[in-house]
């Protein structure tokens, strides 16, 4: 196996818009710092390729944690998956900065339906207590377009969707601050109601600055839901050439209606047209009871068809296991807080990213 850095500004997106240019800029501000490479293996002089992003963080002096957002492409490697992830750690560790304890993987979704998912095991192979991105997810398939998706939808979508479309208006954000802010409100109070940690403005602002002007062609829609004029909801997707994402999700609540599956079926929409081949609505229970918190999507996201898809936990692989128990002793702790916080049942947070 062999690892070179290149540049993280052209690294090309060959699928999941989280391994782009776009998703390092969007996360370079938080204090990520973006570093991209390009694996080879020779396979019986053949040589397989991916690209990597990665992105490492400080949290104090001497302690960083390194982080892979859905990579690497360990089903279509030639090596087998444990044996791949610890070759490629290793030739990592060359290359990160110092300070680096651990890296961490959120790998792609497994086969359509099968929660029996990868299971990572090795000396250095720890699997964390909560994931950081969500362990399960509907996706669409949308090669046949966008009549052929809708003709899919279960029941409740498509009783809610001929409800909301005689209440509301679906449309692209026009790019006007004062649309912007009215949404932001929506979103913060969907957050209040629904116990989850709103984003803050500057960073949803960023992620559509930043839209189609990175290496990839990786884009970021806002979509917005008006009833009498008002903006009521709106939802925000992030794409790659291939992909299409949920990525944010917020309505306000009335008794006869709901706007969040008119501004679904619009993004579905509108996926098509950019010639996306999938639409991830990312977020739901992942197997075994973990990821509960997302258990009130569930019925909501699967009620679009599709099929479902899980993945292994977050795993990390450890260089320095005395600074990774330090950390994952704090980062427990400050889990059980925000569980503990949080209500029993998000109807409209959408998904959960780093």
């Amino acid at each position: 196996m062999k690892v070179t850095e290149i540049d993280y500004k052209t690294f090309s997106c060959k699928g999941n818009p989280f391994q782009s240019s776009f998703w390092a800029m969007a996360k370079r501000p938080a204090g990520w710092k973006p570093q991209a490479f390009v694996i080879e293996i020779d396979a019986d002089g053949t040589v397989w390729t991916d690209n990597l992003l990665v992105l490492t963080k400080k949290f104090s002096p001497g302690m960083c944690l390194s982080y892979v957002p859905f990579g690497p492409s360990v089903f279509s490697s030639p090596m087998a998956p444990v044996e791949f992830l610890r070759d490629l750690s290793k030739e990592l560790r060359k290359l990160l900065p110092g300070g680096v304890f651990a890296i961490r993987y959120d790998l792609p979704w497994d086969e359509p339906e099968e929660p029996n998912t990868l299971k990572i095991d090795g000396r250095r192979f720890r699997t964390s207590l909560e994931s950081v991105q969500p362990e399960g997810t509907v996706r669409l398939d949308l090669a046949d377009g966008y009549d052929a998706v809708a003709g899919q939808y279960r029941e409740r979508a498509r009783r809610n969707l001929r409800k909301a479309r005689l209440q509301t208006k679906i449309e692209a954000w026009n790019g006007t601050k004062e649309d912007f802010d009215s949404w932001y409100e929506v979103y913060l109070e969907t957050a209040k109601r629904d116990g989850f940690s709103a984003r803050p403005k500057s960073y949803m602002r960023r992620l559509l600055v930043f839209s189609g002007k990175m290496s990839g062609d990786v884009r970021c829609d806002l979509y917005l839901a008006r009833h009498k004029g008002k903006i009521v909801g709106g939802c925000m997707i992030i794409e790659s050439p291939d992909i299409a994402v949920y990525l944010f999700g917020a309505s306000l609540r009335f008794d006869d209606f709901s706007c969040s599956y008119a501004l679904q079926d619009y993004a579905v929409r509108m996926a098509c047209e950019h010639g996306c081949k999938v639409y991830d609505l990312h977020g739901i229970p992942g197997p075994g009871g973990r990821g509960a918190h997302l258990r009130g999507l569930d019925l909501f996201k699967r009620s679009f068809g599709g099929h479902a898809y899980y993945r292994t936990p977050s795993t990390d692989y450890v260089y320095r296991h005395i600074m990774w128990r330090i950390f994952t002793s704090g980062e427990k702790m400050r889990y059980r807080i925000h569980r503990h916080q949080m209500s029993p049942c998000l109807q409209s947070s959408g998904s959960s990213e780093s």
